[in-house]
């Protein structure tokens, strides 16, 4: 038999081929494995809180990810960490956001995210003098169904709570240190807690009755019949309504914003009201140039918030007349003033780090800023108040939200999701086997995709990003990458399910929302909105209406599917069918308050991708989120139950309606944001399982007082 050999080049291609199989190969097992090890280190830090040992996983990532961004992330966890751990730690904290900046410039969205972090840590230890108590936060009271405000001397929480069955509100007062209650008024129209104030001794309480015509009313906290102060009918005027925005240093008046006339004060037990600042006309308080405007302690100053020079600013002008100073000056907005105590300190919302937090100012008695203002709240702030002895108390939003499938109707239901707090936006793979979500990642509007297995196991962390959706193939998957504010950006990127580098599919100005991939895998539709001043926006596109678009996954230029000309309407979720020939919507008039009874009702439409002809499915489900049935006969969407005592974020039911149209038909199932696995057979959806107000107070920000 003859023999045959190959050539020495052959064997030379062939050992190269086999080389290079077994080096990618490597390093796709360092990169799943860097992945596993950041997921281990997610499900210690978030899952059971062990600091410790994630940050010691973490910095393993570091030193072995092939993936730059992996390990980008990595760092800034890190850094996260130690910034939880708290004041001890802050040293270690800026280094690791330090080291993110220093070795990974490639990766902005990160960098960007270690310099906010890095800039609030450095701007609280320059307030924090040596010898001060230690900057402290502590959570002091959670509350299910309602706001609140604390008091003056920090020792009694007024507590607003609603009654959801009845829409309307009462208010508690609620001893701290016991955590007696006293109820004190009792069927307040819902949207009282923004306009309540305490009396400087911490013994009475001024409010707004919206049912009562915008009555403005006192009373005492240790109980008896409320007292009105003013009553005015809203009708009666251009703007109307009227506001308390605190009291005298002497107790002895109450300081308001009549939004028709200006700012005025009335004494405590009624009476003549006295003018503090007054419009020059009817056209001046429709312009809203002077908002949110609050008198010093000492009576001398208005601060307010405008937009007088392009942004919105905090602005301080004498009571007597003269020029304003402004004593803010940034991009971001910065909203809703209020004074110390000593009126040394002006306190204020503004988005500089993403989320609303209340930063302060020093004022002299002149009414000029002193120093830059820093940030004092950690996790998006509301409700903010002072108290005599200079801290500040305010609430936080908390939601505890996960997936769960079952069979559709209803029976062997499965908890999918464990290591964070909100999970959402679950999408089937095509295969069946996976499912796809976003949850927080913990920073100011930086959301992640994760992937789960559908029949339950380890959750798999894959970019940051929010609103999944797969490609047919199941191969890919398209999402919203999240930009810091005030830089939000209108992008999409495609990435791969076992990760790896993502791939711009647009790029624009704007705001994103409810990604879709089409069924014939060619096309992704979204939401778009823009602003005014937005400087690249999507060509063809409106302001204050948003629309459904469609872009080709090869790229090019979006197409306006909602043509429909309807100022303030919003035009969202968008969900192909099945077929590929429809898209189901959501349309809310939101310039009307459809939720009020104004306008068109939210309802369910479906518009023709070639056509454009829409057609309205039902205005009886109030959900962002909704799929259709694989064979394309129905719509699968959720309600607030009528009948539920909960928030409205709570106690959703499934409905599916006809896809032609109908009445919806209730589901066993409780939750929202649904979605079929493409059998058919059974449903993901998320539930909130917890939400609420967290009350926090900030203590020692203040720098010490030099001699």
């Amino acid at each position: 038999m003859k023999k045959y050999s190959l050539p020495r080049k052959s064997l030379i291609v062939i050992a190269v081929l086999i080389s290079l199989l077994i080096t990618l190969s490597l390093v796709s097992s360092a990169l799943q494995n860097g992945y596993d090890l950041f997921q281990k280190a997610l499900a210690k830090e978030r899952g059971e809180g062990n600091l410790e040992e994630a940050i010691a996983l973490y910095q393993k990532v570091v030193k072995e990810a092939s993936d730059e961004s992996l390990a980008a992330k990595a760092q800034l966890r890190i850094g996260i960490c130690y910034e939880k751990l708290g004041i001890k730690k802050v040293k270690q904290a800026q280094k690791a956001f330090q080291k993110v900046i220093d070795n990974y410039p490639s990766q902005t969205e990160t960098v960007k995210v270690a310099k906010e972090k890095l800039s609030i840590l450095i701007r609280a230890q320059t307030v924090i003098k040596k010898g001060d108590k230690e900057f402290k936060i502590t959570k002091f009271h959670s509350e299910k169904r309602g706001s609140g405000r604390l008091s003056p001397d920090g020792k009694k929480l007024a507590l607003i709570r609603e009654d959801y069955t009845e829409d309307t509100e009462s208010i508690y007062i609620r001893d701290i240190a016991s955590g007696k209650e006293v109820h004190l008024v009792d069927e307040l129209a819902v949207g009282i807690d923004s306009f309540l104030c305490w009396s400087p001794d911490s013994k009475t309480i001024a409010y707004v009755d919206f049912a009562r015509m915008c009555t403005l009313k006192v009373v005492s906290i240790k109980g008896g019949p409320p007292r009105t102060i003013i009553k005015k009918d809203p009708e009666s005027s251009d703007y109307g309504f009227i506001l308390p925005s605190s009291w005298t240093s002497d107790g002895k008046r109450i300081v308001f914003k009549d939004y028709s006339r200006g700012l005025f004060s009335i004494p405590a037990a009624g009476g003549e009201w006295g003018e503090i600042y007054a419009y020059s006309s009817a056209e001046e308080a429709k312009q809203r140039k002077l908002d949110r405007m609050t008198l010093s302690p000492d009576g001398k100053y208005i601060a307010y918030e405008s937009e007088q020079n392009g942004n919105r600013d905090i602005y301080v002008m004498p009571v007597k007349g003269g020029e304003s100073v402004r004593i803010t000056d940034n991009i971001t907005n910065d909203r809703r003033p209020f004074w110390s105590y000593d009126g040394k300190w002006l306190a204020f919302y503004s988005a500089r780090t993403g989320e609303s937090e209340i930063w302060v100012v020093g004022i002299t008695s002149d009414g000029e800023p002193v120093g830059k203002p820093f940030q004092v709240t950690r996790g998006g702030a509301r409700g903010g108040v002072w108290t005599k002895e200079g801290k500040i108390s305010y609430t936080t939003w908390k939601i505890i939200s996960h997936l769960f499938t079952a069979n559709t109707d209803g029976s062997e239901e499965i908890q999918l999701t464990k290591i964070n707090d909100w999970n959402a936006s679950p999408r089937w793979s095509p295969d069946g086997e996976s499912i796809a979500f976003a949850t927080d990642y913990g920073e100011s509007d930086m959301g992640a995709i994760w992937i789960v297995p559908a029949k339950g196991g380890d959750e798999k962390f894959l970019t940051i990003g929010r609103s999944p959706c797969w490609s047919p193939d199941g191969k890919m998957i398209a999402f919203i990458v999240p930009g810091i504010f005030p830089e939000i950006k209108a992008k999409i990127s495609i990435i791969p399910v076992e990760g790896g580098k993502p791939k711009e599919l647009l790029a624009f100005d704007g705001d994103l929302g409810w990604l879709d991939w089409s069924p014939n895998g060619k096309h992704v539709a979204f939401s778009y909105s823009r602003g005014k001043d937005t400087k690249n926006p999507i060509p063809d596109s409106r302001m204050d209406i948003i629309d459904i678009y469609i872009i080709s996954v090869d790229g090019g230029e979006p197409m306006r599917l909602t043509k429909m000309d309807k100022k303030g309407f919003k035009f969202t979720s968008s969900r192909w069918s099945p077929d590929g020939k429809e898209i189901a919507f959501r349309s809310m008039d939101f310039s009307q308050a459809a939720w009020e009874g104004k306008g068109e009702q939210m309802g369910i439409w479906t518009i023709n991708v070639r056509s454009g002809d829409h057609k309205l499915i039902t205005t009886g489900l109030d959900a962002w989120r909704f799929c259709w049935s694989p064979d394309g006969r129905y719509i699968i969407s959720s309600k607030h139950e009528e009948d539920s005592k909960e928030q409205w974020m709570m106690d959703h039911k499934l409905y599916r309606v006809s896809a032609e149209g109908g009445k919806p038909e209730k589901l066993n199932i409780m939750g929202q944001a649904p979605d079929f696995s493409p059998d058919g057979k059974k449903i993901v959806f998320s539930r909130t399982i917890q939400s609420g107000d967290e009350f926090w107070l900030v203590e020692n920000f203040l720098p010490k007082e030099k001699n």
